[in-house]
């Protein structure tokens, strides 16, 4: 059978028009209620996750559906419009997940949900294998500020904002345990114990959930706590 000639202009098009579409999802523009999913789900969702999360952005319909779930308590909080790269949208105040407490945080949707699925997901089945106990408060070092990218020689001249400007990052120094414990990242992550093996696997355990997955292996800024944020790039460290 031969294949009919297909011009390149039109090849062209159908490579930008895909191209167009990555950036669309990437950024979050294509909100996960367009997407063919069934509601994003804090303690079973799969597949095309990262897409999933970035599609609650400007969905707050379905970001109501993902806070929805018992173990999570979040309250959405007013829109503060972006002026001089500060502000926030479509944001929640993050009181509990996973029946963890974290210190009413205001964070983006993507970042609650983030945050939703890997404590479900990553840090309470780590937590019950390596103490029998589960996590039941986040020590929680920063959510929203108004500031530049800390410790970036850029970021002095080119007034780069950091994601915690825009409500798109938490910095989490520690956690207790209902058994009483502490785990404290700047103490325990350089032992070998079973707190420096659970700090070592939710911390890998995050980077599928966030963009970015910094730890005190990243640079002496983050010897006391994990960055996690939901920017336009990528590392885990």
């Amino acid at each position: 059978m031969k294949i009919p000639f297909i011009p390149n202009t039109i090849k062209l098009l159908v490579i930008l028009m895909t191209i167009m579409l990555l950036i669309m999802l990437y950024t979050g523009h294509v909100r996960t209620s367009m997407m063919p999913f069934a509601a994003l789900n804090v303690e079973k969702s799969w597949g095309a996750l990262g897409w999933r999360i970035q599609g609650l952005k400007y969905d707050r319909v379905a970001c109501k559906k993902a806070m929805a779930h018992p173990g999570v308590k979040a309250s959405f909080v007013k829109d503060s419009p972006i002026r001089k790269g500060c502000g926030w949208e479509n944001a929640v105040r993050l009181a509990k997940a996973a029946g963890a407490n974290f210190s009413s945080v205001k964070l983006g949707c993507p970042m609650a949900a983030g945050l939703a699925l890997w404590m479900h997901q990553v840090v309470q089945p780590a937590a019950h294998k390596h103490f029998g106990s589960p996590v039941r408060r986040i020590i929680q070092y920063g959510t929203y500020s108004c500031r530049n990218i800390r410790g970036s020689i850029f970021s002095k001249y080119l007034n780069m904002r950091s994601e915690h400007a825009t409500a798109n990052a938490i910095d989490i120094g520690g956690f207790g345990l209902a058994n009483g414990q502490t785990v404290s990242i700047l103490k325990h992550w350089p032992g070998k114990g079973a707190k420096a093996k659970f700090l070592k696997e939710i911390h890998y355990g995050a980077c599928g959930y966030f963009r970015v997955v910094l730890g005190p292996e990243a640079n002496r800024l983050h010897a006391d706590h994990f960055h996690f944020d939901r920017g336009m790039l990528i590392r885990c460290k």
